[in-house]
């Protein structure tokens, strides 16, 4: 099968041509390249990207919606952090409300603004800075998680303070970063699921903290340094963090060993 690199233009209906045409022209800074240039059903647009892409508007009468129960079309433009902070203040000149809803919701390092064409098509303007790959390190200290003896076989437990969890395997006890190593998302523990799951793009990890993702290959979730007091209470280092390019049993801590009884 031959991969995709690329595409040569977005088709984009719009119900007045020359409204359209204006706003792609002098909100996205498309240059016009020409009318009717394209072999399609009714008036059409021809506008060049700075890259060798095209969006090609067509005029109809009626908007159709790409999704069922959608009131518009969305498209996402991506660009650096430094052009989207000229786009920010641009756009903000222009009068545009780029007030981004989901910001409580976007991953760390990610911006995101959305702008409207005249027919309501929705365009999302994003970029990613270097806060979303990079390697974030709590360090809150030590961490007092509970005795060992609180955790049954299965058990996963959230801790806010250094955003990590801790997990009770057969074998012993890991302790996971709660940063998707996509994006740097907060992953959240879905009980009824058994699986961590970050809701800013949708990555599914396992309780051994692999990608359960179908298709998405992303490297397992990070561990913190873990041991077991005398006293039986688990203790979580939130200063060291530890990659991994796979589960390991090696990885866990096993948990202490009941007293034998007493006769």
């Amino acid at each position: 099968m031959a991969l995709v690199d690329g595409f040569s233009h977005l088709t984009v209906q719009v119900t007045d041509l020359d409204r359209s045409e204006q706003f792609y022209r002098d909100v996205f800074g498309l240059e016009v390249v020409g009318r009717d240039l394209v072999s399609d059903e009714g008036p059409n647009s021809l506008l060049a990207m700075n890259t060798r892409q095209r969006v090609l508007l067509v005029k109809v009468d009626q908007v159709t919606p790409f999704r069922p129960n959608s009131s518009s079309i969305h498209h996402a433009w991506y660009l650096t952090p430094e052009q989207f902070a000229r786009a920010e203040k641009r756009l903000t000149a222009m009068g545009f409300d780029i007030t981004d809803s989901r910001k409580d919701f976007r991953a760390f390092g990610e911006r995101s603004m959305d702008v409207f064409d005249p027919d309501g098509h929705r365009y999302q303007i994003q970029a990613y800075g270097p806060e979303a790959t990079q390697i974030i390190i709590e360090d809150v200290g030590e961490v007092a998680c509970g005795k060992a003896d609180d955790f049954a076989v299965g058990d996963v437990k959230t801790f806010v303070k250094g955003k990590f969890f801790v997990v009770r395997h057969e074998g012993g006890f890991i302790a996971l970063s709660r940063w998707c190593t996509h994006m740097n998302g907060i992953l959240a523990w879905k009980k009824e699921h058994w699986r961590f799951y970050c809701p800013m793009h949708g990555a599914f990890f396992n309780r051994k903290g692999e990608c359960a993702t179908h298709g998405r290959g992303l490297a397992p979730l990070r561990q913190y340094p873990l041991r077991i007091a005398e006293d039986g209470t688990v203790y979580v280092r939130t200063d060291k963090v530890i990659e991994r390019q796979s589960f390991d049993a090696s990885q866990l801590t096993p948990a202490p060993s009941a007293e034998p009884v007493r006769a």
